[in-house]
């Protein structure tokens, strides 16, 4: 006797393979979303970065660090008042969480709260005392406050935590340059443009200086090589002096 299969089998099976196929994408875990999220942040796609953390927190809503990272995913798209929830989160849930204190004192910097932005920093140093990032941005709003002592002494730990740190060492030669320290001051512009030769800014104030000390030649060399590296703002100084 012959057999015939259901005409509904083919339907069954494709029904599973479905199925199958839904549970597998709808069961990812919080570590799978959060290592995808690192991916596309590594690519600049920030916006697929905050989507995966997304899901991430909704599978693990008690993980600091997922609330940390997406509050950088939105910082990188200048959603700051996002970024300022999710940082404060990830310290309600982590207290000594350096990194999101850093952070969200970087955005109360930008909102001109500089003294609330030097508590968040205290704080990231406290709980990370070799944060290089945090003393040099903590001296930044010291020298908006006018303590000249107490910014120069965050740039200088900053540099001493990392010798190589170039916006440092431009903070403490524009923080001298500022109080007449013009022998030290040059120093720290050469040391900028020994480690980053494409920074524009170090040759733009490093020529101010030597214009201040009457050296007329330098100050058109270091003028003339940050036009060329794309300040368009020095033209005006290359036309009045350097003829």
């Amino acid at each position: 006797m012959q057999i015939f299969s259901p005409p509904f089998s083919l339907s069954r099976t494709a029904l599973f393979c479905c199925l199958l196929l839904l549970a597998a994408t709808g069961c990812k875990t919080a570590k799978t979303h959060y290592r995808e999220g690192l991916e596309r942040a590594s690519k600049s796609d920030f916006i697929g970065a905050v989507r995966e953390y997304d899901a991430a927190i909704a599978k693990k809503p008690d993980d600091p660090s997922l609330y940390r990272l997406r509050g950088v995913a939105k910082y990188e798209m200048d959603d700051f008042d996002g970024a300022y929830a999710d940082f404060t989160q990830a310290i309600t849930l982590l207290p000594t969480d350096a990194e999101s204190y850093k952070f969200r004192g970087d955005i109360k910097q930008n909102r001109k709260q500089y003294k609330e932005a030097i508590s968040d920093y205290n704080q990231a140093i406290t709980h990370q005392p070799n944060y290089a990032k945090a003393f040099n941005n903590r001296g930044l709003n010291r020298a908006r406050l006018k303590d000249n002592k107490g910014a120069m002494q965050d740039f200088t730990q900053a540099i001493a935590l990392q010798e190589d740190y170039t916006v440092a060492y431009l903070n403490r030669a524009n923080l001298r340059m500022r109080q007449k320290q013009y022998s030290t001051a040059l120093e720290d512009y050469d040391k900028v443009i020994l480690l980053d030769p494409s920074m524009e800014q170090a040759f733009y104030n490093r020529g101010v200086l030597h214009h201040t000390r009457r050296n007329r030649k330098a100050a058109c060399a270091d003028w003339q090589k940050a036009f060329e590296l794309g300040n368009a703002q020095v033209s005006a100084l290359l036309s009045r002096f350097c003829k």
